[in-house]
């Protein structure tokens, strides 16, 4: 996969020859979040972990019953952690080539694992008000100056790397079937159900070969715990409703096992309502631990209340209050007021 440039240097080049019958757009979003919390002396910021400002082009064109794409996507001023930038503040996010017909579609190249998307629905329309890490996809990432503030991150998806991807036609009136296999040998599968409002979404994920213990990646925010890229299998389900009303829920429950014999497990649930340009909801979450020993670790809840306006099509603002407990340590009350502007 090391060749996917090369791929997408012949593919840029025959959407170009092609441009009378290629779809080719722009896109892009700058989002940006104050945030203050009772642990920290005074306001800072940040944004939603992998949600930040962004811009890429995509573009597709049809050779008889095949639909071929190509993507290229940047992440800009991804500093929120140590993950992100060893040598600067961007990265190639998504670099792929697609193909598409009555057998599925097949994307290859640099891009969001399977699991990534699947783990993580919003029907609230409250999805980009969450800085502080009350995703449905993650557990808690609790941001602060010291380690007073920071909690165990609970991770059960990969996100961007080199991957192959099948994304079977849609069968029994809704449902989907998604394979991937990735770097070091990882695979992840999942199946996807959408119909009548209903959604049911289940995956299950090994991240192969890698030696997580010796991965830059494993630190996050200098919280040296295995909490993050520190997962060698992980699976779970999510199950939502969403009424014509425009009354929401979506509950998620995951676990992962870690490197060093740990286990980690999440549930979460979120409670919507959209109406026009307004959206509010409410959510909730619970993050628990074993050591390898079967010690259980600490226990931290979050409770998150969310309210975003859309003034314009393309514009978004927000205010979102959350407050969060762990087991034997101070808990803490926070405030985000943020926004986003899409192209």
């Amino acid at each position: 996969m090391k060749k996917t440039a090369l791929f997408l240097a012949l593919g840029s080049t025959l959407l170009t020859t092609t441009s009378a019958m290629a779809d080719v757009s722009v896109y892009g979003r700058i989002t940006y979040n104050m945030l203050k919390d009772d642990t920290s002396k005074d306001v800072y910021f940040g944004r939603h972990e992998f949600a930040e400002s962004n811009f890429g082009f995509k573009g597709t064109f049809d050779y008889g019953n095949l639909k071929f794409g190509a993507q290229l996507e940047v992440g800009l001023d991804e500093g929120v952690s140590s993950i992100l930038h060893a040598e600067g503040n961007s990265r190639t996010r998504i670099q792929e080539l697609s193909v598409s017909g009555d057998f599925g579609k097949v994307k290859l190249g640099t891009g969001a694992g399977i699991t990534w998307i699947i783990s993580d629905v919003d029907q609230s329309g409250t999805w980009w008000s969450d800085p502080l890490g009350m995703s449905q996809r993650f557990g808690a990432s609790r941001r602060g100056p010291d380690t007073d503030s920071q909690t165990p991150f609970v991770q059960a998806q990969s996100i961007f790397n080199e991957r192959i991807i099948y994304e079977s036609p849609t069968f029994l009136e809704g449902a989907k079937f998604y394979a991937q296999m990735s770097e070091a040998s990882g695979y992840e599968v999942a199946i996807k159900y959408v119909a009548n409002g209903w959604r049911v979404n289940v995956w299950n994920v090994d991240y192969g070969d890698v030696d997580r213990d010796e991965d830059p990646q494993a630190d996050i925010d200098e919280n040296g715990t295995a909490g993050f890229f520190g997962a060698t299998e992980g699976r779970g389900v999510l199950a939502g409703y969403k009424h014509s009303s425009g009354v929401n829920f979506t509950a998620t429950y995951g676990e992962a096992d870690q490197v060093d014999d740990s286990k980690r497990e999440f549930i979460n649930w979120k409670l919507g309502y959209t109406k026009d340009k307004h959206a509010v909801s409410i959510s909730m979450g619970n993050y628990s631990s074993e050591d390898a020993a079967g010690i259980s670790g600490a226990d931290h809840t979050r409770t998150t209340l969310a309210y975003n306006f859309k003034p314009l099509a393309g514009v978004q603002l927000w205010a979102q209050a959350t407050k969060g407990d762990t087991d034997d340590q101070e808990s803490f009350n926070a405030l985000v007021l943020g926004g986003l502007v899409k192209f």
